[in-house]
């Protein structure tokens, strides 16, 4: 029969000091702490137990400790030996057995996921798909454009809900709105930024939701808002002229302009014309998949794509200039419009803040390299070239997103209507 008792470790000391608690059994002799301790004034040895005195007073509930940790003891003692043929543990062995039973380790806590968590576990996984080439793919633009909307959404909840996390439950209509007022509102912003997040934000809801995690969720009731705005393009005259100048001492701002003059002969997006490679080029044609859509397009080398190619044949392995960040190029092409002496004065009319606001700029500080893509397909239009074949071009899928991006001016319409009235009226008389 084993034999059970509490001593403490230091029955001398003058400050609470560990209870131990000792087995003996057959010759072997298990020592553990209980992880108890005990001032000696209050500890009774003859019943190895807490004093019962006023000057103890949770002396009931800490004896009930004390009994059940014996009471534990003897059950897997006993536990032990019936399952082990009547050997008895280790030392070590009951030591382990007895911790394990008085402080279990506890089951991991999932942590609830909300809104936010989501949000930055997906934007982890996007972190990882970057350089990815085996999974779904994905750019730094589009990274970069999760990571603003999400530090909108994250100053929201720190303005509205400091306190709080956004369940699932809570995202409803209302929740959509009142972000959009926030950022119209608090935030200042233009219609179209505040479209831009919260079709960000959108997008967050529609990924949860293929997880299991919004099922109710109805997509079309979230609609993002946005207005016509009049971005700019650089006729064939304006990149004539940015094409002709002679930037030789300026090497930075003549690769600036290489690079803009491809964009705007291609119709393609930065992040597709910075990363053309050889094999894309054959034949005086250009033929690669677009990063964006994944469609594949083709479109002939202009010869002032094919004048740069020349100029860099020996210099880069694709005959190229290579490529730079998209920032720093929309820095510098600023600088370079202006140097072209591009500085028309545009108005341009906004809502912002809930206001409409018009403001006027010289068209050199509205040039971004998305204004080459832009240029390309206006004047492609202008010239009279079949919408449906820029479309094939440009890799847009549907007429009505291509006519938006299209910015022709009244005039030009009307100098686009003369030109063929002139054209019809010449075949007239040569046919008379």
């Amino acid at each position: 029969m084993a034999k059970i008792n509490y001593y403490l470790r230091d029955k001398n000391a003058q400050s609470p000091t560990p209870i131990l608690l000792y087995v003996h059994y057959k010759n072997v002799r298990f020592k553990f702490s209980t992880n108890e301790t005990i001032d000696p004034k209050y500890w009774d040895i003859e019943k190895q137990e807490v004093k019962r005195t006023k000057n103890f007073p949770t002396h009931p509930e800490f004896n009930l400790r004390l009994r059940n940790i014996k009471t534990i003891a003897e059950d897997l003692l006993r536990e032990y030996q019936n399952d082990n043929d009547h050997q008895s543990p280790t030392p070590e062995q009951f030591n382990e057995i007895v911790r394990n039973r008085l402080n279990p380790t506890p089951e991991p806590q999932i942590k609830k996921l909300d809104l936010i968590g989501f949000c930055q576990d997906f934007l982890n996984e996007c972190e990882t798909r970057l350089n990815d080439k085996s999974g779904k793919p994905i750019s730094k633009t589009t990274i970069r454009v999760y990571k603003q909307a999400f530090r909108e959404l994250e100053a929201y909840k720190a303005k509205y809900y400091k306190n709080r996390i956004f369940d699932f439950e809570q995202i409803d209509y209302y929740f959509y709105t009142q972000f959009q007022k926030y950022l119209i509102t608090e935030r200042n912003y233009s219609t179209n930024t505040v479209g831009k997040h919260t079709k960000t934000l959108k997008s967050f809801f529609l990924e949860a939701q293929a997880r299991g995690l919004m099922p109710n969720f109805v997509s079309r009731k979230f609609k993002s808002v946005s207005e016509e705005t009049d971005a700019i393009y650089l006729n064939v005259e304006e990149l004539n002229t940015l094409f002709n100048l002679n930037l030789s001492k300026n090497p930075k701002l003549e690769k600036v302009r290489d690079l803009f003059i491809v964009g705007a002969w291609t119709g393609l997006r930065f992040s597709d014309f910075t990363r053309i490679e050889a094999e894309n080029i054959k034949n005086g044609f250009i033929k690669m998949q677009t990063q964006k859509t994944g469609e594949t397009v083709v479109i002939p080398i202009h010869s002032h794509v094919e004048a740069i190619m020349s100029r860099y044949k020996d210099k880069t392995p694709n005959s190229l200039p290579t490529p730079m960040s998209n920032q720093k190029m929309n820095d510098y092409l600023k600088e370079l419009g202006e140097l072209a002496g591009i500085s028309e004065t545009i108005n341009q009319t906004f809502t912002k803040g809930g206001k409409k606001v018009t403001v006027n700029y010289p068209k050199y500080e509205l040039i971004t390299t998305h204004t080459a893509r832009r240029s390309f397909a206006t004047n492609q239009y202008l010239a009279g070239f079949p919408s449906i074949s820029i479309m094939k071009l440009t890799g847009h899928r549907t007429e009505k997103a291509f006519m938006k991006y299209i910015k022709v001016t009244p005039k030009e319409h009307a100098q686009n209507l003369k030109r063929l009235w002139e054209t019809i009226e010449t075949k007239m008389k040569i046919a008379n």
